[in-house]
């Protein structure tokens, strides 16, 4: 495993810099990017107001991190850094294990660690070996980004989707993959909501 947490947070100095209403970076990341996907973990609501509760989700969907590793594979051959990328883990989850010590990348009623390593690394995120997760349960991460920011998905514990910010070209690779479910996504409207 190369997957570390960084004590140094220079790195997310380019988040930070958006200068984006919390809410809005923390749930649909970055803007600039030339198109956007939604990669939806459930389905959207059909109506609004719909409830989750009220809902029966199929259970042939794939799993989250699936769907999530099926894009970072796609996005792979879209970076020029695929060994340099990183990761944010929100503090949010009672089930992490991080050093109280261990600084934090901040935004408005959102903290996060931040981690180094491989693209290829994502595949040890959260698994049940801790030689090579030691940091307990953690759901997917928040933030993934490559060094050369050629592309971020945004991942927000609030939301039933995650959205990717890349090329016209990932883009449309990610939403034609019959293997997950993905749209196109616009940020200057809001999704479907489920309440």
């Amino acid at each position: 495993m190369s997957l570390y947490l960084c004590t140094e947070l220079s790195a997310t100095k380019w988040l930070v810099d958006q200068g984006l209403p919390w809410y809005q970076l923390a749930g649909r990341g970055p803007s600039g990017y030339p198109r956007y996907a939604r990669v939806r973990f459930i389905p959207d609501p059909r109506f609004s107001g719909q409830k989750s509760i009220d809902f029966d989700f199929d259970s042939e969907i794939p799993p989250e991190k699936v769907q999530v590793g099926i894009a970072l594979d796609i996005l792979a051959h879209h970076t020029s850094t695929p060994d340099e990328c990183y990761f944010c883990m929100w503090d949010g989850w009672s089930s992490t294990e991080v050093h109280d010590d261990v600084p934090k990348f901040r935004i408005p009623n959102r903290d996060y660690w931040l981690f180094r390593g491989t693209l290829a690394d994502y595949a040890d995120w959260n698994v049940s070996d801790p030689a090579r997760w030691p940091y307990g349960d953690s759901p997917a991460p928040a933030f993934i980004w490559p060094a050369d920011h050629a592309w971020c998905v945004t991942n927000d514990v609030d939301d039933h989707y995650a959205t990717i910010g890349a090329t016209e070209k990932a883009i449309d690779q990610i939403v034609n993959d019959t293997r997950i479910d993905a749209v196109v996504d616009n940020l200057e409207h809001d999704p479907p909501y489920w309440d």
